[in-house]
């Protein structure tokens, strides 16, 4: 990678981003921070934080960033109810409801049954705070009955999973953009990037640094069990429809993309030892809050790979924290 050549400069990129729609919902730019009482418990390298937890609204967290640009087309095309439907205690969900209320829009949300939807807390007190309509369902039938239904009602339905998908990623490549000149200006070079890697948040991360040039070892944490070259190849079919949507000459393989599933436990959702150790070690010694399904395994595979002696003393590691601390309060018994 060392020998990669820039395709845009930095302003270059930023014209191209915005030439996009795109809504105000962020506070940015979101501080970039130094843990060394963390460093120095794990004998390790520098490790600083990308701090996506304070993206502003609703407690934050990287959603926020992609709905800017995502959004904004149901913003443009007139449609009336926002919908999301996953686990009961979903970030998205709980983002979802707020920026629906930020716009004066309805927000359904369709969530399962499971096993933590019994009592209303986390980012399910806060998606039913924020005015969502709440329907907790056993299967795919009763969610589609529900969108259905709203369409019945003449609701223009917008899916924030879904619809605009594409333009989640391109709110990470202009995150890419904010965190690099953070580190130019401080003139720090990290020898690696860790990041929860869902999807697009990961790609976007990985497209801004290939735009410009930039040799980063970007690696991303899955927070569900997946093979890692299905995997791989996926985030390289959306890192190449990102780079369509922003016209730059570039075209990603699996090859390009670095992910692991192997830390994400049995399933999605369950809380593994390494998980919780990283939320308890983090909070103890930077007074920084994890959530347990998606940050918490990202610092804990860090953890596992600094132990292992993939990163040492002298180097420097950045570590993405997308959000999601709502969640903790659903996970007490599990990670105390």
């Amino acid at each position: 990678m060392s020998d990669l050549k820039p395709v845009v400069t930095p302003a270059e990129l930023r014209a191209r981003l915005d030439r996009l729609p795109r809504l105000s919902l962020a506070d940015l730019p979101t501080p970039l921070l130094d843990c060394p009482r963390l460093s120095e418990a794990l004998g390790g390298p520098r490790i600083l934080v990308k701090r996506e937890d304070l993206t502003g609204m609703a407690f934050g967290g990287n959603k926020i960033r992609e709905f800017e640009y995502s959004i904004a087309p149901a913003v443009k095309e007139g449609y009336d109810v926002l919908l999301h439907g996953a686990a009961s205690q979903s970030n998205q969900s709980r983002v979802t409801a707020a920026v629906a209320a930020r716009l004066g829009l309805k927000a359904v949300m369709v969530g399962k049954k499971d096993a933590h939807s019994d009592q209303i807390n986390g980012n399910l007190l806060l998606t039913h705070l924020f005015g969502a309509e709440v329907h907790l369902v056993e299967n795919e039938a009763e969610k589609v009955a529900v969108i259905e239904r709203l369409r019945s009602e003449g609701h223009r339905v917008y899916n924030t999973s879904t619809d605009g998908a594409p333009l989640r990623s391109v709110g990470y490549v202009d995150g890419f953009l904010e965190l690099w000149g953070q580190l130019e200006a401080r003139r720090i070079h990290p020898d690696a990037l860790y990041v929860c890697s869902g999807a697009h948040t990961h790609v976007g991360l990985v497209v801004g640094a290939r735009a410009l040039g930039i040799p980063l070892r970007i690696v991303g944490i899955s927070p569900s069990p997946r093979k890692d070259a299905e995997a791989n190849a996926h985030l390289a079919r959306v890192a190449n429809e990102n780079a369509r949507i922003l016209g730059l000459d570039l075209t990603f393989t699996a090859e390009d993309i670095e992910s692991y599933g192997e830390y994400a436990g049995p399933s999605y959702g369950v809380v593994t030892p390494a998980a919780r150790e990283a939320v308890q070690l983090a909070a103890r010694t930077e007074g920084l809050v994890l959530d347990p399904v998606y940050t918490a395994k990202t610092l804990g595979a860090l953890i596992q790979h600094i132990r292992q002696g993939k990163f040492k003393k002298g180097q420097t590691v950045v570590f993405v924290h997308t959000g999601g601390t709502p969640a903790l309060f659903a996970y007490g018994e599990e990670i105390l």
